[in-house]
């Protein structure tokens, strides 16, 4: 009876919203319940660049607010929140934050800070036949189903979100922080082994080989419409997806590249110091400490004994190697810089497999080399 309840509850909200949406015209920026209901703040779409300007951090975020801070949303925004009163028939003596969250989430535009996005791009797609595109297409969400499978069997928290660009996918992880970013880019590498793998055994038109870049960047999730209301998919545009476009325009094929994102402290340790603080090669230390649980893991019907991956760059004297960042300017005139990358795949009955390509093997790479001495590098903390 209370779940009925609830559900009723529910789609009242959801039926409201849909009502003030108005097939997309607004966006719904924030809310907050009260005994009755509601109040939801929303935005004519085309009036948000204007008014958040200098609050972008207001899309920022839950859209669940305290009365005070949506008061104070409203009078930046000059419109006065709306009132859903739910009837007494309907209602439930409480309904969880999280599916009030969700509901509210798809109606509006979301700031992602600090979100770790990855880029699979079909090498040599337009010269496929339309049925081995779509085969192609689905080779790739294969992997990535997979892929998914095993991080959630192994225990990290992934709630995975992906769309397409026509000849690959975007895919990003719901959850946030930093923990949340490793584990996406566990992810990556097991897409990327399984997909490797596969080609091994399969057709090479149908199990596609892929240019790959990985990236940590703001940007902003917005969901489309179906029909008339809104779907439960979403999608991502921002500086990360923007990043990962102009990487992979000059990624050679089976090339896989890394951001050269910097990521500040986004609070306090109990010492007072700034946490959280990492970059390219300190995340990638991390990345491959959390990559020791997918010991022994099974991609394609074969065990694959460990998962290793580096930013590549030239041998120095010692044994050691330095690392080399690239730096090259796009068709808009904006500059960029990344690292190159490579995977080693160990597995327990056949031959080694390494992705991605060796820094000798860069000579058609259209990008400046800057190497990067290892003890220069910074040395800042993940956790």
């Amino acid at each position: 009876m209370v779940q009925d309840k609830t559900r009723q509850y529910l789609k009242f909200v959801d039926d409201e919203l849909i009502r003030l949406w108005r097939l997309g015209r607004n966006a719904v920026i924030g809310w907050c319940a009260y005994d009755e209901g509601l109040d939801v703040l929303a935005v004519p779409q085309y009036l948000l660049p204007n008014l958040f300007n200098n609050h972008e951090d207001i899309l920022a975020g839950s859209m669940q607010r305290t009365k005070e801070e949506l008061s104070r949303i409203a009078d930046i925004c000059e419109i006065e929140p709306y009132r859903i009163f739910v009837p007494e028939n309907v209602r439930v003596d409480a309904i969880g934050a999280k599916a009030l969250e969700y509901l509210t989430r798809r109606f509006g535009i979301t700031k992602l800070t600090n979100k770790a996005v990855a880029l699979f791009d079909i090498v040599g797609f337009s010269r496929y036949s339309p049925l081995e595109q779509v085969t192609a297409l689905n080779s790739l969400s294969y992997s990535i189903n997979v892929a998914y499978q095993r991080t959630v069997e192994h225990g990290l928290d992934v709630s995975l979100c992906h769309s397409t660009t026509g000849d690959g996918f975007y895919v990003w992880n719901r959850a946030d922080g930093p923990d949340a970013n490793v584990d996406l880019f566990c992810f990556l590498m097991l897409v990327l082994a399984d997909n490797s793998i596969g080609r091994r055994k399969g057709i090479a038109s149908t199990i596609p080989e892929l240019r790959t870049g990985f990236h940590i960047g703001d940007c902003y999730e917005y969901f489309l419409a179906e029909g008339m209301r809104p779907g439960t998919g979403s999608y991502i545009v921002g500086d990360a997806t923007i990043q990962l476009a102009r990487m992979l325009e000059i990624a050679l094929q089976n090339q896989i590249l890394i951001g050269d994102f910097y990521v500040g402290a986004t609070k306090l340790d109990s010492t007072g110091k700034p946490e959280g603080r990492y970059d390219a090669s300190v995340f990638l230390d991390k990345a491959q400490e959390r990559l020791q649980l997918f010991r022994d893991v099974n991609l394609s019907r074969e065990k694959v004994t460990s998962i290793k991956c580096y930013l590549t760059g030239h041998a120095m004297n010692g044994g050691k190697f330095n690392i080399c960042r690239y730096q090259f300017g796009d068709k808009h005139g904006f500059h960029h810089s990344v690292f190159n990358a490579k995977v080693n795949l160990h597995r327990a009955n056949s031959e080694e497999i390494f992705l991605g390509r060796m820094t000798k093997d860069l000579e058609a790479f259209r990008a400046d080399e800057i190497a990067i001495v290892p003890d220069a590098a910074t040395t800042i903390s993940l956790a």
